[in-house]
């Protein structure tokens, strides 16, 4: 059910991933930076506003500017010799221009590798989901076939109850004319009390199998709701045969459909972003700065004439030891990553040959079990014949009854064993509950 907490839950995972790609997204955001300074004491009285917007970029990390600037005077004395490249005309200046990383930062830098783990961690996410998913659909299915198991252990012990009750008033009048004994008929009230413990007993793990099915049988609003035993099934399907060559499709679908080793190898693909970036960050930068500005109105031809500077900044760092260290925990994690998803494919494989030995033994043991069934059934109709006939006692009677009984059980135990391992084929395979396809094509 899409209500399940469980699957609800992973939901809520997913939303979080989203969240932390749009987080990573916003280092990609414009910003508008504004500086103001006046000093209205002291001999040189400067006014200046400088206002721009910045656009970073995912193009080889370079991000772009544009600015207005205003610088003048609060009195006569105006701006400092050394400070004269901060005047402009009345009206302002123009500007734009860019910045780009030349070496470090060119293929990768914080903003891009916070974005890309983002994404990696959505996948990771919906791997997730799928996880649960499948996880939820197993459960799911086994709780059902073990309701409906236990509906017909319950149904086995009340005809065998029922058997015993109808017998009784007729065991009554023989002892009457004195065909048997007494104690024949108080022993068949003693069976009809030992089976009226044992309908007790299959109608409480009816009951609890009702309530463990409702964890997963939940209406629109996602309120658990109890199964009506009117809607219990006549009885459990039997368990399908596979074939090698089935069993050989069965493991390559496994290993694309299951979502355990990808998302170890998503996660390692993460940390290889990380150690990429680390990797970055122990090279020198060199950022080119190119910017072009212009005065607007009228002024002196040293502010009006249009300007176009370019620069390089140069940062060598000289030990690395934080990027160095970033590194080392970056690989260790790849490496950890890279055995888990050996060990999850490992286990895939491993999940899907146990889920065909186990339906291949169902399928042999609910064979065997129905063999059984039909001679303890054949054994019990002929020890009550005898009975009728004067030849035997009622103690064999209720012994092969309940021998019948056993054996009958034993079928819808054997036919449970399969839908449990139908439902682990499923899971191993990475279908599903809902998939009615037993063998990949």
């Amino acid at each position: 059910s899409a209500q399940f907490p469980l699957l609800r839950a992973a939901e809520r995972d997913r939303e979080a991933a989203a969240g932390e790609r749009l987080a990573a997204e916003g280092g990609f955001d414009p910003q508008w930076r504004t500086r103001f300074s006046a000093s209205p004491i002291g001999y040189y009285q400067p006014l200046t506003v400088d206002t721009a917007l910045v656009q970073p970029t995912q193009l080889w990390g370079a991000s772009f500017f544009a600015g207005y600037r205003l610088g003048q005077p609060l009195s006569y004395t105006g701006f400092a010799v050394y400070d004269g490249k901060a005047e402009t005309t009345a009206i302002g200046e123009l500007r734009l221009g860019f910045t780009l990383p030349l070496w470090r930062n060119r293929g990768i830098d914080r903003a891009r590798a916070s974005l890309r783990r983002a994404e990696i961690g959505q996948e990771i996410a919906d791997l997730s989901v799928l996880q649960q998913q499948l996880e939820t659909a197993r459960a799911a299915t086994l709780r059902y076939w073990e309701w409906v198991a236990a509906g017909r252990r319950l149904a086995v012990q009340q005809s065998l109850l029922d058997l015993a009750q109808a017998r009784d008033e007729g065991l009554g009048q023989r002892v009457a004319r004195g065909d048997i004994p007494p104690f024949e008929r108080t022993d068949n009230r003693r069976a009809i009390v030992q089976r009226e413990g044992a309908v007790v007993a299959a109608r409480r793990a009816l009951e609890q199998a009702t309530i463990e099915l409702a964890l997963y049988l939940r209406d629109a609003e996602g309120r658990a709701t109890l199964a009506e035993v009117a809607r219990l099934p006549p009885g459990l399907p039997d368990p399908p045969s596979l074939d090698a060559g089935c069993l050989r499709q069965a493991e390559a679908l496994a290993a694309r459909l299951r979502p355990e080793a990808r998302r170890f190898e998503r996660q390692r693909d993460r940390e290889e972003v990380e150690r990429a970036w680390a990797d970055n960050q122990r090279m020198p930068a060199i950022d080119l700065v190119v910017a072009a500005s212009q005065d607007l109105g009228r002024g002196p031809q040293r502010l009006t004439d249009p300007v176009l500077e370019a620069g390089v900044l140069v940062d060598i760092p000289l030990r690395n030891r934080t990027a160095t260290g970033r590194m080392q925990v970056a690989s260790a994690a790849m490496a950890r990553a890279d055995e888990q998803a050996r060990f999850a494919r490992d286990r895939i494989a491993a999940d899907v040959r146990d889920a065909a030995s186990a339906l291949e033994a169902a399928r042999q043991r609910v064979e065997i079990a129905r063999q059984e069934l039909t001679l303890a059934t054949q054994l019990a109709a002929q020890e009550r014949e005898r009975f009728q006939l004067g030849e035997g006692t009622l103690l064999f009677v209720n012994l092969r009854e309940q021998a019948a009984t056993e054996a009958e059980i034993r079928v819808v135990d054997a036919l449970l064993d399969g839908q449990r391992a139908l439902a682990a084929w499923r899971f191993a395979t990475g279908q599903g509950g809902a998939s009615t396809q037993l063998c990949p094509d």
